[in-house]
Formats: C-alpha cells, structure tokens, sequence
C-alpha cells in the first residue's frame, strides 16, 4: 500500500514539474518572440544608418559607436572621428573591460545614426547614472549631471522627442559612478509618438497590476498573522513578507518614471527585496514540506539565505565604493546564488511531491517555473529584453507569489471545513449534553415535588396531632406544654422550608416563555390585586405609574411573583403608620419599577449579601432568605437587574431595570 501510495507522489510530482517547466518555456518563448528588443530592432543600412519606422517602433540595439572614459559633444565630430569601440546596448555592462583596477566608473559616449522622417519620439529606459541626449547637435534634455566635477545620478526614464529628416546623429553621454552596472545597458526605443507612448503606458499598466496585486495581498496576509494567534501563523507571516519584498522590488518603473537621486541606496532596495523574496520562499517551503527532524539544514538555509540578503545591503552601498573591482564577482554571484536558490526551491518542494504532503502541487508547479524563470534570465542577458513587459525573473517570483496565495487560501479553506465539522460535531454534542441536563433536572424537579408533597402530609399530621393535645389540656404540666409549642413552631418551620424546596424545583425545571407585556397595566392590576392584602396589614399603599407606555418582554406568572416577594417583604418591615410605595419610569432604553417603604431599612453590613440564598436577617421569624434570592433570578431571567437603596430608620427602596422592547 506504502509503495502504491509513493508510486502515486511521485508520479504526480514528474507531471507536475513536466508541466509546469514546458508551460514556463512556452510562455517564455513566446515573450521572447513578441516582447523582445533584440528582435524587434531597427535595421541597419550597409552605411551603418538605423533605419527609424515611420509607423510602430523598434528598438536602437546595434550600430553604436562606444567612446568609453570621454564626453564628446557634437562639435567634437564636427572635424575628425576619434577612436571608437563598435558595439550593441547591453554588450559592456560598465566600464570594468577598460580599466587596469577593474573599476567600473567613469564616463562614456554613445553615438548612432538615424535615417528616418517625420516626429518620432525616443523611450530612453534607465541610463546609469547620469546621461546627457543630443540629436542633430540640439540637446535633447539629461537626467543628473555627467561632468566628472559636479557628478550627479539620477536615475529617470526619459521620453525625448525630435524630427527625423533623413539623416540624424544621436548622440548619448553617460557617467557613472554609484552603480555596478553603467551606460547604455538598456536598449533605447524609438517609434512615433502614439505608439510609443502606448508601449509606456502599458508598461505602467503591467507594473502597476503586479505592485498593487502584490501590496494587497502582503497587507492582508500582515494583518492576518497579527491577529491569529494559531501555530500557522508564520506561513502566513512568510507568505505577507514574501508578497511584500516582490511589492518593493517590483515597484522601480515607478520610481524611474520620477526620478530618484538615490542611486546607491535605490537598487540595494532592490537587490535586498529579490533576495528576500527568495528567503522567504524558502522558509515557507522549509515550513511546509520539512520534517522537524531536519533542523539542522533548516539552520543552514536559513543563515546562507540571511547573510546573501546582508552581502546585497553592504557591498552596493559600503564596498563597491572603496573596492570597485568587486564588481567583477558581485553582479555574477546574485545571478548564480538566484539560479542555486532556485534549484534548492524545486528540490525541497520535490521532495514535498514525494513523501505526498498536502498542497504541494501549486507550490511544486510555481518552484519549477520560478527556476525556469531564474535560468532563463541568467542565460539570456544580451538576447532578450521587454519593450513593455516584464523581466523572465520577475514573472517566476510573481508565480511564487500567486502559488502562495493560491496555498494560503487552500489552507484556509481546509481549516475552515475542519472547523465547520468541528463545530457541527460540537452542536450536536453540546445538544445531546443540553438534553441530557434537562432531563435529569426535570427528573429531580419531580423527585424533590414529589418528595415535598409525600413528607407534606405526615408534617402536616404531626402538627395537628400538637396542636389538639395542647388546646385540649391532656393532662400536661408545664414543661409539657412547652415542648408541644416548640413541635409546632418545628412543624411549621419544616412546612416553610418544603415550600421554598418546591419553588426552587418549580424554578429549575425549564425556560420561562416570554411574551410582550404591556408594564403599565400590568402594574395598576398587580397595585388592585394586592391593595386590600397589604392594607390588612397595617401600611397605606400607593401607586405612581408613568403614563408613557411601556412594553417589556417578560413571563406574567414569574414577574408578578418577583413583585410580590418585594412587596411582602416591605409590608413585613413597615409599621402600620407607615407607606409603601409602588412606581415606575422609564427613559429611551430602559423601565424603571420601584418599590418603596418607609420601614425600619437595612443596616449597611447586610446590603451586599441579601441577595444571596439563605441569607436573612429575620431568622425569629422563620424567614429562609430565599425571596429576594428568587426574585433576583427572575430579573436576570428577563435580562434585567435589581438593585437597593436604603438607610435604617428611613426605609428601603427596590428598583428593577427591564430593557424596553424598540
């Protein structure tokens, strides 16, 4: 079975990596085919003219004259050619070929030929660092400042249009300082100006698609993993910064469109985001697909990958400046260790096809491409490059991105159907628990009526059986009788405690039903039905309804019984001169009901506990403090609350809070 399984991962793993290396290839010669300066480029003439479209655009690729470590202007032409290199744009990525210390500053001069009519517009993408444009002797514009003395990058894009009749001498100088890469290493485009100005324009587009896409999902992913606290969290926190790092790197046509004087520090930025982009990978992969048990190359991978993002921050800004030979290995090493890191990619994710572990195969499928990508674009410097696309490497990271996506929401998905069944498995556990309590709670409401109403009939029997012999003087003497009054009083003590046993039972057994109750007639029912009962008691009772209605949802039975507690309580402790008041306000949200006396109140020490069950002050009466504790239960029943105000000597006040029905 084991080796049926493995059988099946594995070939899933071959189709997988097959597929996606021929898609990647196919996708890749077709860009190459249609999006390609070195394809598309404009013609030369046997006299070495380019020959300028009057209708499209091409590329300026072959043809240039090189003058390296010199500005010449136009006047420098006008008598004698001096000694120049022939060469196409990308063949010298700076001037290190030149120079004894392999260094890859200083200035340059560009020249071509142009044969054409009519306006045209030339798309001059990223000159390193600093250029100067002339055409037919005019200048055109510049981005910084070549003069060796006053040396300023700027890194800008520039679009310069002039008129083509016949034959016209471009002319480009450059300089270089800040940058491992220096001159024209991207070919310039040319064309008329609608159709240039549409490939800019979808160049943004493309870039803009692939920045904010990009943004958007490493915002989300941020804020995802800072509000979970699960174990996944870090493939959720990798994923964001992997997003973000492509967000970053991907952003520079932008930056290029404005110009940004940074040079330095602007494509450290870049090499920093494109080598983070790859840790993360990794260690999303690492986390993923890796057995805990190897650590150790988890710890390896993760320092090669830590130090390679440190080397890219410190040699662009801190080395090259003091040692600029570096840049023979510099620029050849990030290309290599991208290639490497993309192997080790595939082999891990590979490996993950292998031992069949979940959500491989979109992860698999973008770490072949991606490696695809990153070779390609390694082997095919000086033979492809975009007019309005992107470049093969940021593609293969933009399907890293996209497969990690897809797997974030994979993983969410799974997670969420586990926990939909969880939950499931969880309602119908915690109903049969629900239905099991009811049950029993029922059953032992039953048992405790019934019990109460068995015992009910002997003490009831007992207490007469007393109370005949004492009225009729059997012959007792005095301790006797005494005695027979204590059994009664016994009696009747037991009879109260049975019929609080039972009212807690009757409390107990299910959930009130609640109905819309219109509080101000109920009130001024209750206040009639219970005047003559109070009034016997010695107390004047009044009343104080609002006449505002007001409506509460609420159960009659369980309502007028709370009521009735706190009124019985408050006829007990008023002397008959005394007032019981019963009242009720309200405000936008809330009911207000109000029952007041003029008794004897209740000392400070008791106010906090005379809610609590058993609890009572009048024990020489046979109270069993379980009234007011009914009454609170009641309350909360109809999500409301109760509460007192009283001072001893001047009374006591009970207010409940019922939310009103909207």
């Amino acid at each position: 079975m084991k080796q049926t399984l493995f059988t099946k991962s594995t070939l899933h793993t071959i189709l997988i990596i097959t597929g996606a290396v021929l898609v990647s290839m196919l996708g890749l010669l077709a860009v190459t085919r249609y999006d390609n300066k070195y394809i598309t480029k404009a013609p030369l003439t046997q006299g070495g003219l380019c020959i300028i479209p009057e209708k499209g655009y091409c590329s300026l690729v072959d043809g240039w004259e090189f003058y390296p470590d010199v500005l010449l202007s136009p006047e420098d032409f006008s008598s004698e050619k001096p000694p120049y290199y022939s060469t196409w744009a990308g063949e010298y990525p700076n001037l290190a070929l030149f120079h004894k210390d392999k260094s890859p500053y200083g200035s340059s001069t560009w020249r071509l030929h142009l044969q054409g009519n009519g306006n045209v517009l030339l798309y001059l993408q990223e000159p390193l660092c600093a250029a100067r444009i002339y055409a037919d002797g005019l200048c055109l514009g510049e981005t910084g400042n070549v003069s060796s003395d006053h040396y300023a990058p700027l890194i800008k894009d520039g679009a310069y249009s002039f008129f083509l009749d016949g034959e016209v001498e471009l002319i480009i100088q450059t300089a270089n300082y800040s940058h491992y890469y220096g001159g024209i290493w991207y070919a310039p485009v040319i064309g008329d100006t609608d159709s240039v100005s549409h490939l800019i324009a979808f160049r943004m587009l493309l870039y803009g698609f692939l920045f904010f896409s990009s943004l958007t999902l490493s915002l989300f992913c941020i804020v995802l993993w800072e509000r979970k606290k699960e174990d996944n969290k870090n493939a959720a926190f990798y994923f964001g910064m992997l997003s973000l790092s492509f967000a970053l790197r991907i952003c520079y046509p932008f930056l290029r469109l404005f110009g940004v004087p940074l040079v330095r520090t602007l494509y450290a930025v870049e090499d920093a985001a494109a080598v983070s982009g790859i840790y993360f990978s990794m260690q999303i992969v690492l986390l993923l697909f890796m057995p805990e048990g190897f650590w150790l190359l988890k710890k390896a991978l993760r320092a090669l990958t830590l130090s390679v993002c440190g080397i890219v921050i410190v040699v662009p800004l801190f080395a090259l400046p003091i040692f600029p030979g570096l840049v023979l290995w510099y620029g050849p090493f990030i290309s290599w260790y991208k290639a490497v890191m993309a192997l080790l990619l595939i082999s891990l994710t590979v490996y993950g096809g292998f031992m069949g572990l979940p959500h491989t195969k979109t992860v698999l499928a973008a770490a072949a491409a991606n490696g695809v990508c990153l070779f390609y674009s390694v082997l095919s410097i000086g033979y492809y490059e975009p007019f309005a696309g992107a470049y093969p490497e940021e593609y293969g990271a933009f399907c890293m991105v996209i497969a990690f996506a897809v797997l974030m929401v994979q993983r969410s998905r799974d997670m969420a159907m586990e926990n939909q069944k969880l939950n499931l498995h969880l309602q119908e556990e915690v109903g049969e628990k629900t239905e099991h309590l009811r049950r029993l709670l029922m059953e032992r409401s039953q048992l405790i009526e019934e019990l109460g109403h068995d015992m009910k009939s002997p003490l009831t029997s007992l207490s007469n059986m007393a109370q005949i012999i004492r009225l009729n003087d059997i012959m007792l003497d005095e301790d006797t009788r005494t005695r027979m009054v204590h059994i009664e009083e016994q009696c009747n003590i037991l009879s109260e405690r049975l019929k609080s046993i039972q009212e807690i039972a009757a409390q107990t057994t299910s959930p009130v039903k609640m109905e819309p109750v219109a509080l101000n007639t109920f009130l001024a029912d209750f206040y009639h039905n219970c005047r003559p009962i109070i009034e016997l008691y010695g107390p004047n009772f009044l009343k104080n309804i609002t006449s505002r209605p007001c409506r509460i949802m609420a159960n009659r039975e369980q309502l007028f019984r709370a009521l009735e507690n706190l009124l019985y309580n408050a006829a007990d402790f008023t002397p008959p001169e005394g007032k019981i008041t019963l009242s009720l306000t309200a405000d936008n949200a809330s009911a207000y009901i109000a029952v007041s006396d003029t008794g004897c109140g209740i000392p400070q020490k008791d106010l906090p506990n005379i809610f609590r069950r058993s609890y009572t002050t009048r024990s020489d009466k046979g109270g069993q403090g379980l009234g007011l504790a009914i009454t609170r239960s009641i309350i909360l029943e109809h999500a409301g609350r109760i509460e007192v105000v009283s001072k001893e000597g001047e009374g006591t006040t009970f207010t409940i809070c019922i939310p009103l029905l909207t």
